[in-house]
């Protein structure tokens, strides 16, 4: 509803109001004025796929908390080792625990540390036709996230060149459950997606991160191109896509590392080739749906 429509039924109202005979003051224009707005708040709108504005505020604004439309679940000890990049958090989290970590002369972690982490997540499409031997952190994103998400937490610190687990980390490591819930929590809040890439506009998928998974919640059955998506989040935000960079940042990596989404190369299509994207049961077993 428009400004001019939400004039138009005020003053509809109003004339009603004046026929019957009842005064209007200001008073109960303000009160009719605030019952619109609730009404137009509430209501489903078709650029958020049956969403209302207040769905969508609380979407932005205070994501996967008890009045967003996707919440998370608190996972145990079965469930969140399924899950490959809170594995791949909590094994550098076990490994700090044991022993600091020497870093490269760049400040990457050291090779063996990144090929083990590498072993226990989702294998990358690059990594593996290359048939890689040598494998650096910056070239596996979800190791690379890992790491940023301990040391935004502030449970693991670099200092000369030693990655050592902090005072906070070691309180953490003593309650692992917590631990994993608040890993996967801040992968969806904590993190910002533009970490990965170069491309300088940092809203594009980390805004509304949560309507993201409620679309692959909606659409996920059956196998989608990333741009099925980026068109559906589009239209609810609407800032123009670069290189693909939605797709990229939401699905073949986040969602991916997470692995709420199995990803498949369609070559009927092109070339260029495309990859498509289907959820997995991991999705409700993270996430709840209103």
């Amino acid at each position: 509803m428009h400004l001019n429509d939400i004039r138009k039924e005020l003053q509809v109202w109003i004339l009603a109001e004046e026929t019957a005979g009842r005064s209007v003051d200001i008073n109960r224009v303000n009160e009719h004025l605030q019952e619109i707005m609730i009404r137009q708040n509430s209501a489903p709108r078709s650029d958020f796929n049956g969403l209302s504005p207040e769905d969508m505020h609380n979407i932005m604004y205070d994501p996967f908390r008890d009045q967003c439309v996707v919440q998370l679940n608190k996972l145990d000890k079965n469930q969140y080792e399924l899950v490959p990049l809170i594995r791949q958090a909590l094994f550098l989290l076990n490994t700090l625990n044991e022993k600091d970590l020497k870093l490269t002369k760049l400040g990457w972690l050291p090779l063996k540390i990144v090929a083990d982490a590498y072993r226990i997540g989702q294998p990358e499409w690059i990594i593996e036709e290359l048939k890689q031997k040598r494998i650096n952190e910056y070239e596996v994103g979800a190791v690379w996230m890992a790491r940023i998400i301990l040391e935004l937490l502030g449970w693991i610190k670099t200092r000369k060149g030693v990655l050592s687990l902090t005072v906070k980390g070691r309180k953490a490591f003593s309650n692992i459950d917590a631990a994993a819930n608040e890993i996967l929590r801040f992968s969806l809040v904590g993190v910002g997606l533009h970490t990965f890439d170069a491309v300088e506009d940092d809203r594009i998928g980390n805004l509304g991160i949560a309507y993201s998974v409620w679309l692959l919640n909606q659409f996920g059955s059956e196998w989608h191109f990333g741009s099925f998506y980026q068109e559906h989040y589009q239209k609810a935000f609407n800032f123009p896509d670069k290189y693909t960079i939605y797709e990229t940042r939401v699905f073949s990596r986040l969602f991916y590392w997470l692995g709420i989404v199995e990803m498949r190369l369609n070559k009927q299509v092109g070339p260029p080739f495309q990859w498509e994207y289907r959820k997995t049961d991991l999705l409700p077993m993270i996430f709840s749906f209103k």
